[in-house]
């Protein structure tokens, strides 16, 4: 297989330098799961906590995966999400598995659910489909 990879890469753009990026195979989670963390999690959520669905996102990351401390200009500090749901603490793309995102939407239910208000799963059996 690694011939045929070699043979695919030198003939992608003939006479010029790739690029190749190796990762490890994972399920990464999908469009549909995402509609659901917006469409319905923190649809339900940022009305009655009175914030955006986004600034609903940035806090829900920070909470779960931890804040740091972000220099400005000028002396100011501003703390952001460690990672969120797309991006590592670097701010590379890095999409969650599947697993880790339903942890975070667990997290996700968990806040809502101690302020008053329930958030359903997306089907009864989301946990066995995702482990």
């Amino acid at each position: 297989m690694v011939e045929q990879v070699l043979k695919f890469l030198l003939g992608a753009h003939p006479g010029k330098p790739v690029n190749v990026k190796v990762s490890v195979a994972r399920p990464e989670r999908t469009d549909p799961q995402n509609r659901y963390l917006f469409g319905v999690a923190y649809a339900l959520l940022a009305p009655q906590m009175g914030f955006s669905a986004e600034e609903i996102h940035e806090w829900m990351c920070g909470e779960h995966f931890g804040w740091v401390n972000r220099q400005l200009p000028g002396g100011r500090i501003e703390q952001k999400p460690f990672r969120t749901t797309t991006k590592d603490e670097h701010g590379n793309a890095d999409k969650l598995d599947d697993r880790a995102f339903w942890e975070f939407v667990e997290h996700v239910q968990r806040t809502a659910a101690q302020a008053g208000l329930f958030i359903p799963d997306p089907n009864s059996e989301y946990k066995a489909v995702a482990a």
